[in-house]
């Protein structure tokens, strides 16, 4: 199921068709100009000041959503943002295609290959891991790059890139943001699964480049009650002594089962210093008290809310969380498409060093097919959250 949308003015969200249509590009509205801050440009300009001429016929690139299947509501959110996208930053002869991945891994491999089939040059998507996987060597062997939303690095690599946000470089912010205020006993209590696991690595590497030491670290069971009850109890043996601040890399449910279990042990959020990842970016959990005060790494909430008050502007309703990397990558592509020569979606355009300013702050693609993010260090309140270090503006600047 495909349907091809070319850069256009249009807001509404157009149903899905039965059979692939195409529309040709009606006039933009001047009228309304999209805010400069969202408009997705090279962070440098292009060598010698050259403008970039508009490429002669319309770029090739495929959204790959799941648009039917258990995850639909998110697809359609990516959707509504990569229409955005379209009018924000697109020229009108830049067509997109989308096709619906189903949430299956056999099914994005199939869409894959009908969009190479009717000439893609480039993938943006699918959302989930196994399905980007699936998807890599059909591209690659295709050479058409991928950027998918997953954020699962085992997924990257072969011409596969990774947009959603790194578990370990959410960690390494933070913990060297603690590290540098004098918190240099840092405990780690983790889920023993894949976020889990890399918050951990992340933590013991990002330690050792700092001079901080990982004082305890401990993994529990999510969803185990026991499990989790008796993995704090064990952690928290011998008290605040042993380290003065823990991360916590959880979010959701889990972290409000866990926070009171551990104020319950005594990890007294008065003496230890609670660090998270960017699944703390949550305003509900400051109704737990042992998290207010807490750090977290993650993009600048003021930095993404022109792309939020615009997205509810049009379609009624907060973006879900994911929707600002289909507005980057649809961003991405479309600068990227106005590169004389038609090279512009080449491994050495993608990941220019200089990166890429979008919705979310400042990105850029590694050549080993994962990203890097200029992140901010938050501290969660009781009504929201507050930055106490901002994001770097430019990666020639230190990220610390």
């Amino acid at each position: 199921m495909v349907a091809v949308l070319a850069a256009c003015s249009s807001a509404k969200q157009p149903e899905m068709p039965s059979e692939r249509v195409e529309t040709a590009p009606p006039p933009k509205a001047a009228e309304a100009p999209p805010p400069s801050s969202l408009d997705l440009q090279p962070s440098q300009p292009v060598p010698g000041g050259v403008a970039i001429p508009d490429q002669a016929g319309p770029p090739k690139v495929a959204l790959l959503l799941p648009l039917t299947g258990r995850a639909a509501a998110v697809g359609k959110a990516l959707r509504n943002a990569a229409e955005l996208a379209l009018f924000d930053i697109a020229t009108e002869d830049f067509a997109l295609a989308f096709y619906d991945t189903a949430s299956s891994p056999q099914t994005a491999a199939a869409a894959a290959r009908s969009a190479i089939n009717e000439g893609a040059d480039m993938i943006i998507g699918p959302l989930f891991a196994d399905s980007a996987r699936s998807v890599g060597p059909v591209a690659q062997a295709a050479n058409v790059p991928v950027l998918s939303f997953s954020n699962d690095r085992s997924a990257a690599g072969n011409g596969v890139w990774v947009l959603g946000l790194l578990p370990s470089e959410q960690v390494e912010r933070v913990v060297r943001y603690a590290a540098s205020n004098g918190y240099s006993r840092i405990g780690v209590l983790a889920p023993s699964n894949a976020y889990g696991f890399e918050a951990m690595q992340a933590a013991r590497d990002t330690a050792a480049r700092t001079g901080a030491t990982i004082s305890r670290m401990r993994s529990y069971t999510p969803g185990d009650s026991t499990s989790l009850s008796e993995t704090v109890k064990s952690f928290a043996a011998g008290g605040e002594g042993g380290y003065d601040a823990v991360l916590v890399p959880e979010g959701g449910q889990n972290i409000l089962n866990l926070a009171p279990l551990m104020a319950y042990y005594d990890i007294d959020p008065n003496k230890v210093k609670y660090l998270g990842t960017a699944l703390w970016a949550d305003p509900s959990l400051g109704r737990e008290p042992t998290l207010v005060g807490g750090w977290f790494a993650a993009p600048d909430p003021a930095g993404r809310k022109p792309f939020v008050d615009r997205y509810r502007s049009v379609h009624g309703t907060a973006p879900h969380g994911l929707a600002s990397l289909a507005y980057d990558a649809v961003g991405l592509a479309a600068v990227l498409s106005r590169q004389p020569g038609g090279d512009g979606f080449s491994v050495e355009n993608l990941t220019q060093p200089s990166g890429f300013n979008g919705a979310d702050g400042l990105f850029r693609l590694l050549i080993d097919g994962t990203n890097q993010r200029g992140l901010a260090v938050l501290r969660l309140t009781a009504n929201g959250f507050e930055r106490v270090d901002p994001a770097p503006t430019s990666f020639s600047a230190a990220i610390n």
